[in-house]
C-alpha cells in the first residue's frame, strides 16, 4: 500500500526492534532509488530538451515538500511526465532513443497516458519493493482527465498548463504545476483510482499530510479557492473528506467549509462508505459505484458506469518479466508468465464474484434508507410491531365488545374520556419514569402492564370497574407515545431520522391493516371453532389474543440498547415561547380529531350498519391509504416546508370530515373515512419532526411529555363531550362541528408557527 516508509517513520518509537531495523534498511534502499531517479530524470529531460519538447513532472518527487517531508521517504517506481497531446508521439520517440520500450502495444483500459515504458535490463521481481536494481520506468501523460470514461469533466483543467512553474530539489531542476493545481491533480488522481476501485491508502495518506501541514497557511488556501471552479473544489472536497476520516488530519477553515458545503448525497456516501476502499482489500465491494452515481446527472451516464463496474469489459492482465528482452525469454519463462496471468485472472474474477453480494447490499443501503437504520432501530421496530398489532386488535374490538354488553355511546364516551384523563397524568409520570429508570425499563413495564390491564378490562363487566381500569390503562399506556419520538430520535442519526419517523409511522399503520383484518375476523373464527357459547365470549377471547401479542413485544424490546443515546436531563423544563405556540396549535388540533376518532367503529356499526368483518376491511383500506400518505409526507414537507405542509394537511382533514358527515351509503362512508384518516395521519411525521427540532436534545423527553399532555387533554375533553352529544344529536352535527374545529386548528397552526425557530428554553 506504499505506507511502510511513512508509517515506519511516524511510529518508529513504538515499533519492535526487528521491524525498525527492516524499515531502516528500506529507507536506505529508497534513498539510493531516489538518487537513481534523479539520474534517470536528468537523462530524459536532456533528450526532450534536444528535441524542444516541453513537459512538466507529475506526482512523484514533485510532491515534496507539501505532501512529504523528504523525497527519500516516499516510494516512487516511475517518472510521470505530462506533454501536450500534439507532442506525445515525439516524446515517445525520444524515450525510445534512450532504450525505453512499452510493456505492451496498447493500454487495455482507458487511462491518461501511453503504455508504461521500461528499460529491458533483465531485472526480475524478487519480492523486494525497495530493490535498488529495479529500473525506473516512464509514463508519458497527454491529458489530466479522461472524461469519456468517467462521464464527467472537471472544469478548469486546461488552465493548469499556463500556471506551471519552475522548481528545484537538491540540484534537480524541473517544471511542475502551481501548488494549488498540484493539489487538485493529486486529488483527481486519487478520485480516479477510487472510482475505478483500486485506490491506494498512500494516496489518501499523502493528501492528509498536506492538509495537516498546510492547515494554518491561509494565503495558500485563499489562492486555492480563487483559482479553482466550484465543481472542481467539490471534487477535491471529496478527497479532503476521505483524508479527514481515515487519518484525522487538521484542516484549514477553508477546507472545512468546502467539506461542509458538499451536497447531501456526497455527505451520505462519505457517511456510509468512506472506509469501503480499505475494507475492499479484505472483503471485496464496489461501494464506490454510488459515489460515481452521485457525480453524474444523466441516466445514460449512470447506466454506462454501472454496467462497466458490474460487468468489466476488459479481461484483467498482468505484465510479467517486462524488463527481460523478448529474445532472452525462455520457453519456461513464457509458460510461467502465462500461468501467472491465469492465476491473476482467477483472482480478479473471484474478487468480482465475491463483491456481488456486497454490491447488492450497498445498493439497498443507497437506495433504501431503511437499510442503514441500524440493528438497535430494527429491534425497537419489531417491538413496536408486536405492540401495535395487539393494541389494534384490542382497540378495534373493545367498543364493539361494550356494545355487545349493552352499553351505549354515552358510556363509551366516559370510558374513552377516563382513559384519556389517565393519559394526561401518565404523560407527566412517564417523562419522569423515563428519565429516572431509563427508556428500556420504562417501556418494558409499560408493555407488560398494558397487556395485564387490558386483560382485566376484557374480563370485568362492572361499569365503575371498567371506567377505573380505563383510567389506569391511560396512565400506563401514556409511556409509549411519550417515549416514541425520543426513542426513534436516539436510535437514528440526523440524516436518516425524517425517513425513520415516516417509515415507522407508515409501518405502524401497515401493521394496523393486518390488525384490523384480524380483529374483524377473530370473533367469527372463534365462534366457528365452538370453544365458546356466545358472541360476547368470542369477543372476549379475541381481546385476550390482542393482549398476548402485546406481551410478545417484550422479547425484541429487552434487547434494545439505548445506552449510546444522549441522556436526557433529569428534570422537566418550562416550554419555550415557540414550544408554547406549538402546544396551543396541537391542543386545537386534538379537540377536532379527538371528537370522532374513538367512535368510528361504532359509527360504522350503528349508523352505516356494517357487520364487524366489513368494518375491519374498511379500517384496513383506510390504513393502506394512510401508509401511502405518510410515505408521501416527506415530499410534501420538502416542497412546502413544515408549517405550510402540516397546516395544509390539517385543512384537508377538516374538509374530509365535513364530507364524511353527508355521506349517503357504505361505499361513500368508507371512501370519506379513508380520505379523513389519510389526511389526518399524513401530518404526523411533520409534527414529530417539528417538535424534536424546537427543543434541545436533552429536553426531548420533557417536550414530548408536554405535547402528549396537551394531546390527551384535548382528546379527553373531545371524547367525553362527543359521547354526550352523539347520544343526543346523532353523528352528522357532531362531525360538522369537529370539522370546523380542524379547520380552525389548521389556520392557528399556520399563524402561530410561521417561523418555527427554536428558542433557548429556561428550565424549571
Amino acid at each position: 500500500m506504499h505506507l511502510t516508509l511513512s508509517l515506519g517513520i511516524a511510529a518508529s518509537k513504538s515499533l519492535p526492534d526487528w521491524v525498525r531495523s527492516r524499515i531502516d534498511g528500506n529507507l536506505t534502499a529508497n534513498a539510493e532509488r531516489w538518487r537513481r531517479t534523479k539520474v534517470a530524470f536528468k537523462e530524459i529531460a536532456l533528450a526532450f530538451a534536444e528535441r524542444q519538447i516541453e513537459f512538466l513532472a507529475l506526482k512523484g518527487f514533485t510532491h515534496y515538500p507539501r505532501f512529504a517531508a523528504d523525497p527519500r521517504n516516499r516510494t516512487q517506481g516511475d517518472l510521470d511526465l505530462l506533454v501536450t497531446e500534439d507532442q506525445v508521439t515525439r516524446a515517445f520517440e525520444a524515450a525510445r532513443s534512450l532504450d525505453y520500450v512499452p510493456i505492451q502495444e496498447s493500454v487495455p483500459r482507458p487511462i491518461d497516458h501511453l503504455p508504461m515504458m521500461v528499460r529491458q535490463t533483465g531485472w526480475r521481481w524478487r519480492g523486494d519493493f525497495y530493490d535498488v536494481d529495479n529500473p525506473v520506468s516512464l509514463e508519458l501523460h497527454f491529458r489530466l482527465w479522461d472524461s469519456g470514461t468517467e462521464m464527467f469533466d472537471p472544469p478548469g483543467l486546461d488552465e493548469f498548463w499556463s500556471r506551471r512553474e519552475r522548481r528545484q530539489i537538491e540540484g534537480l531542476g524541473f517544471t511542475a504545476f502551481h501548488p494549488a493545481d498540484e493539489l487538485a491533480y493529486a486529488v483527481l488522481h486519487l478520485l480516479r483510482h477510487l472510482l475505478r476501485g483500486d485506490l491506494r491508502p498512500s494516496h489518501v495518506y499523502e493528501l492528509a499530510w498536506h492538509l495537516d501541514h498546510s492547515s494554518s497557511d491561509e494565503t495558500f488556501w485563499r489562492t486555492w479557492r480563487n483559482l479553482h471552479h466550484p465543481f472542481l473544489r467539490q471534487l477535491e472536497a471529496i478527497g479532503f473528506g476521505l483524508a479527514c476520516r481515515w487519518f484525522d488530519c487538521r484542516v484549514s477553515g477553508v477546507v472545512q467549509e468546502e467539506i461542509d458545503a458538499l451536497p447531501d448525497e456526497l455527505h451520505r456516501w462519505l457517511d456510509l462508505f468512506a472506509f469501503s476502499p480499505v475494507i475492499s482489500r479484505f472483503h471485496p465491494n464496489k461501494d464506490e459505484v454510488w459515489l460515481h452515481w452521485s457525480l453524474l446527472h444523466s441516466a445514460h451516464a449512470r447506466m454506462t458506469v454501472l454496467r462497466r463496474r458490474i460487468l468489466p469489459e476488459i479481461l484483467p492482465h498482468t505484465a510479467v518479466a517486462v524488463h527481460v528482452p523478448e529474445a532472452r525469454r525462455t520457453t519456461g519463462a513464457r509458460l510461467a508468465g502465462r500461468w501467472q496471468n491465469l492465476v491473476f485472472l482467477a483472482r480478479r474474477l473471484t474478487h468480482h464474484v465475491r463483491a456481488l453480494p456486497s454490491f447488492v447490499w450497498s445498493a439497498a443501503k443507497w437506495f433504501v434508507p431503511a437499510a442503514s437504520l441500524g440493528a438497535e432501530y430494527w429491534r425497537f421496530f419489531f417491538a413496536e410491531a408486536f405492540f401495535d398489532f395487539g393494541m389494534f386488535v384490542f382497540v378495534f374490538l373493545y367498543n364493539l365488545y361494550l356494545l355487545k354488553l349493552g352499553f351505549r355511546e354515552d358510556f363509551l364516551g366516559l370510558v374513552a374520556g377516563a382513559m384519556t384523563a389517565g393519559n394526561i397524568a401518565g404523560s407527566i409520570l412517564a417523562a419522569v419514569a423515563i428519565q429516572r429508570l431509563g427508556m428500556r425499563r420504562c417501556l418494558l413495564f409499560c408493555f407488560s402492564a398494558t397487556a395485564l390491564i387490558a386483560a382485566a378490562r376484557a374480563w370485568l363487566t362492572v361499569p365503575w370497574a371498567l371506567i377505573a381500569l380505563s383510567a389506569i390503562a391511560g396512565v400506563i399506556t401514556a409511556a409509549w407515545p411519550v417515549a416514541y419520538s425520543p426513542a426513534i430520535t436516539q436510535l437514528t442519526t440526523q440524516k436518516n431520522r425524517p425517513f425513520a419517523f415516516s417509515f415507522t409511522s407508515s409501518a405502524g399503520i401497515s401493521i394496523g391493516i393486518l390488525g384490523s383484518l384480524a380483529a374483524g375476523r377473530l370473533p367469527s373464527w372463534i365462534e366457528r371453532s365452538q370453544i365458546v357459547h356466545s358472541a360476547v365470549e368470542s369477543y372476549r377471547l379475541s381481546l385476550f389474543a390482542g393482549c398476548a401479542f402485546i406481551l410478545l413485544a417484550l422479547l425484541p424490546l429487552s434487547r434494545v440498547d439505548f445506552s449510546k443515546a444522549m441522556p436526557a436531563e433529569r428534570k422537566l423544563h418550562r416550554p419555550s415561547p415557540m414550544l408554547l405556540r406549538f402546544l396551543i396549535a396541537m391542543a386545537m388540533w386534538n379537540l377536532g380529531t379527538g371528537a370522532l376518532n374513538p367512535f368510528f367503529n361504532v359509527f360504522f356499526a350503528e349508523r352505516v350498519r356494517l357487520p364487524v368483518r366489513q368494518i375491519g376491511s374498511v379500517f384496513s383500506a383506510a390504513q393502506i391509504a394512510q401508509v401511502a400518505a405518510i410515505l408521501a409526507s416527506p415530499l410534501v414537507l420538502r416542497r412546502f416546508g413544515l408549517t405550510r405542509g402540516i397546516s395544509g394537511m390539517q385543512m384537508a382533514t377538516g374538509v374530509a370530515l365535513a364530507l364524511l358527515s353527508i355521506s349517503g351509503g357504505p361505499v361513500w362512508a368508507a371512501a370519506g373515512y379513508c380520505a379523513y384518516m389519510m389526511s389526518q395521519y399524513m401530518s404526523e411525521p411533520g409534527q414529530f419532526t417539528m417538535l424534536m427540532e424546537l427543543v434541545r436534545p436533552q429536553e426531548r423527553n420533557s417536550a414530548t411529555a408536554l405535547n402528549f399532555l396537551v394531546t390527551f387533554a384535548g382528546q379527553a375533553i373531545a371524547a367525553a363531550a362527543a359521547g354526550w352529544l352523539l347520544a343526543r344529536f346523532g353523528y352528522p352535527p357532531v362531525m360538522v362541528g369537529a370539522a370546523l374545529v380542524c379547520l380552525l386548528a389548521a389556520i392557528a397552526f399556520r399563524a402561530l408557527l410561521s417561523n418555527p425557530q427554536p428558542d433557548p428554553p429556561s428550565s424549571g
